[in-house]
């Protein structure tokens, strides 16, 4: 019972509407073509139902949310043709069937079609057809807000876990264990082991990943493209001004029924109801739907715009029939029903430029969550590959290999320290958050296999007491580390890296320090991580809680991050 009560009232606004035809019809009219006329009301009410629910129901969806801009316009171009067309042929009627001479409004005059009449009409038809649509933009706006809202306060563990299931970590700390508890009694097999272990996991963690790469997508197609340049057109701020102009163009079209050829109607033109339609087109703009439609106060909204344009057509009602001597139906009591009616009329374009506004919020929301999503799965991968990371892996797989012939008992320590570590990496994202003191311990765990490896690296971590019991996502500045790590080796010179945290009021605070090779890297070589990917992550987790510096010299490479908390809890 709901829908046909909705279509019930919106037959009758839509009726009501329809009724302002009467205002622009000689009184003497009405007595003698109340037959014609009620058939022209009838018929533009049913037009203007049959137009909004063709656009809401299939030429939006059909068409606009398809990348079908062209079809969509002409639609609604089509649409707009034919209401003047209905209009125009009941004019005829009226003059030649009842001999009514045209009115101050009508498209006919004694010298034939008014063409900036048709024009201003047709205009203003479009945006009104175009302004049906605001409800479903509004629904579609809202749900891409909370989806972007979902998508920034998510935790990317979920995801990272899918991905992570590529690799068998059971079956990994298993061998690794087994490796460490037999390599004293059997060096040799132990050795052929981890060689075995090192080709399966190039498998998994290089094959798989090429594969998955260049696999076939099964995500569905989005039909809508984000990028086109009409959406660019409408949405890039780099084309505000021309935004604007096509504004100004439009509102002249739709105030260009009162331009007869003379220069004192195209005055009238630019100076009364331009300045008109742009202020409250404005005002809506930059106070309105700030202020009252983006914060979900959509019944604010409705009742500051109709009051708005009231005022409007209150006074220029008034000042019409105080001006004019004509006599029309006009008369007292038919002055609420020509206010109202014209209230919505007006109403039209200006919540056609609120679609457009919606329809910009929407692209922008959809295109920032597109951008998120993909970020977030680079991120994730990214990160997957710093949590094993295959040249320190196999480099410490490689090297266990050669010592379990130089020093079996060595080589045991070490790879129950490895153990021990991969497990702490996969192991952590169960968990929301964890102690700062125990990554701590896991990137000094890290920094002392890699010293194992290499011959000239020294570190330092410095940690004051009380940041240890600060709660945090787990494995957050192993990117930083992983990428001091990988860009300072240096095999003529000593390598460093130096990481502090602190706490300063309501700040961890953390510094990595790393010095940067004698011969200069190639700068496609800098970065591996993907710094905008390891911002996204931040961005996600913190929003606008956190501040990233990054800055180097000749012999240094800083990174310094800060991220406000409260309670101990990031």
């Amino acid at each position: 019972m709901q829908r046909p009560a909705t279509y019930l009232a919106l037959l009758l606004i839509l009726g009501f509407i329809a009724l302002g035809r009467l205002y622009l019809v000689p009184v003497e009219g009405i007595r003698v073509a109340g037959a014609a006329l009620a058939a022209e009301i009838a018929l533009l009410t049913l037009g203007y139902f049959t137009a909004l629910m063709l656009n809401i129901r299939l030429l939006v969806p059909r068409l606009l949310l398809r990348n079908r801009l062209t079809a969509y316009l002409l639609s609604l171009l089509g649409c707009s043709v034919f209401f003047v067309a209905i209009e125009v042929g009941f004019e005829c009627l009226l003059i030649d069937v009842y001999h009514l001479s045209p009115g101050r409004h009508w498209y006919l005059s004694d010298d034939g079609i008014l063409f900036f009449d048709l024009l201003s009409a047709v205009s203003a038809y479009f945006i009104s057809v175009a302004a049906s649509a605001i409800l479903f933009f509004l629904h579609l706006w809202n749900q891409s807000g909370r989806r972007l809202k979902d998508l920034k306060q998510q935790n990317t563990r979920d995801e990272l876990e899918k991905v992570r299931t590529r690799i068998d970590s059971e079956s990994l700390f298993d061998i690794l264990d087994k490796a460490a508890d037999n390599v004293r009694q059997a060096p040799a097999e132990v050795s052929a082991l981890l060689m075995d272990l090192s080709k399966s996991l190039r498998i998994q963690l290089y094959e798989s990943e090429y594969q998955r790469r260049n696999a076939p997508s099964e995500a569905p197609v989005q039909t809508f493209n984000l990028w086109s340049p009409a959406l660019n057109l409408l949405t890039d701020r780099r084309y505000r001004l021309l935004r604007h102009g096509m504004l100004v163009g439009w509102f002249v079209l739709i105030a260009s029924s009162n331009f007869h050829g003379t220069y004192a109607s195209l005055l009238t033109t630019l100076l009364l109801p331009l300045p008109v339609y742009l202020s409250l087109s404005y005002l809506n703009i930059y106070v309105l739907i700030p202020k009252w439609l983006m914060r979900g106060r959509t019944g604010l909204y409705v009742v500051s715009v109709g009051l708005l344009v009231f005022s409007v057509v209150l006074a220029l009602l008034l000042s019409r029939v105080l001006g004019s001597n004509e006599t029309t139906s006009a008369s007292f009591w038919f002055l609420p029903l020509s206010a109202i009616t014209n209230v919505i009329k007006f109403s039209f374009p200006i919540i056609g430029v609120t679609v457009v506004r919606l329809f910009q919020y929407w692209v922008r929301n959809e295109r920032q969550i597109a951008e998120l999503e993909t970020a977030t799965l680079l991120s994730e991968l990214e990160q997957l590959q710093n949590q094993v990371n295959p040249h320190f892996l196999f480099n410490m797989l490689n090297n266990i290999i050669v010592l379990t012939k130089k020093n079996p008992g060595e080589a045991a320590g070490v790879l129950r320290e490895l153990s021990d570590m991969l497990k702490y990496q996969f192991r952590s994202f169960s968990k929301q958050s964890i102690r700062l003191g125990d990554d701590i311990r896991f990137l000094t765990d890290y920094l002392n296999l890699e010293k194992l490896r290499r011959d000239h690296f020294e570190f330092s971590i410095t940690a004051k007491a009380d940041v240890e019991e600060i709660s945090l996502p787990p494995l957050l500045f192993i990117p930083f580390v992983e990428n001091a790590v990988k860009h300072n080796n240096d095999n003529r010179t000593l390598s460093f890296v130096r990481i502090r945290f602190t706490r300063e009021n309501d700040k961890l605070c953390f510094t990595c320090v790393n010095s940067k090779p004698v011969r200069p890297m190639r700068k496609e070589e800098v970065g591996g991580l993907g710094l905008p990917n390891i911002r996204r992550r931040l961005d996600l987790l913190y929003e606008d809680r956190y501040r990233l510096e990054i800055t180097e010299n000749e012999v240094s490479y800083t990174v310094q991050l800060s991220i406000e908390f409260k309670n101990k809890r990031l």
